[in-house]
């Protein structure tokens, strides 16, 4: 238990928002303002002079960039994992595979094209207990979802789609696509906030003549 860190991250403000909505404020416990926080502050509706301070490993502000967040993190919620449009906003999921992509053309570029690398997606939701395809349209789900199998401890989702994606644009098309199928409702906070896990693993298959070699990573969105 000793190396699990809970961070938390206080969202950046949106478009629609205006300044004085940001109530939620980052602190260090110990006061001092030269560490990374690891306090969020939330004020009591109730008492204005009352304060409720919440205790992390750390704790990134509303003014904390995505390259920061990449850096030094590996997980988070969905802004975070997935970012926005423009280079700055990019999130921890698109960084990771534009160095990916890098690293595969260098590969194929110094082997003088004996290795070959390919990078298929897989997309997938849990919601309700039950496990769904993501780069499957809803409409051609089961109520029941997907199978799951023990493959020697590791658990294998049955049936589950497998897209080639061999640049960082067919990335972006195939994850907004699938993101739209996402399973989402209204809070109070957010009129599209997603309501499942969902995970997406990418796979990389790097071929030397006769011999094949695979590698997979996952990352997780709440």
């Amino acid at each position: 238990m000793g190396g699990i860190r809970v961070v938390a991250r206080i969202r950046p403000q949106q478009n629609t928002g205006i300044e004085r909505d940001c109530i939620v404020s980052a602190a260090n416990i110990d006061g001092d303002t030269s560490s990374q926080p690891n306090l969020v502050r939330i004020p009591n509706f109730k008492n204005e002079n009352e304060v409720y301070s919440f205790q992390f490993s750390g704790v990134y502000d509303q003014h904390s960039t995505q390259q920061t967040i990449f850096e030094n993190e590996s997980t988070g919620k969905t802004f975070t994992m997935r970012g926005g449009k423009s280079l700055a906003d990019r999130g921890i999921i698109p960084r990771l595979l534009s160095s990916t992509y890098r690293r595969c053309r260098k590969i194929e570029k110094d082997s003088a094209g004996k290795v070959a690398v390919g990078i298929t997606l897989s997309y997938y939701e849990i919601y309700n207990d039950k496990v769904f395809d993501l780069l499957e349209a809803p409409e051609k789900r089961t109520p029941t979802g997907l199978h799951l199998r023990d493959n020697g401890g590791k658990t294998l989702v049955v049936g589950l789609t497998e897209r080639p994606c061999e640049s960082l644009k067919d990335f972006e098309n195939i994850y907004d696509q699938a993101n739209v199928n996402r399973s989402t409702s209204a809070t109070k906070l957010n009129a599209h906030s997603s309501r499942s896990h969902a995970v997406l693993c990418f796979k990389v298959t790097m071929t030397t003549g006769d011999e094949v070699r695979v590698s997979t990573a996952s990352g997780t969105q709440l």
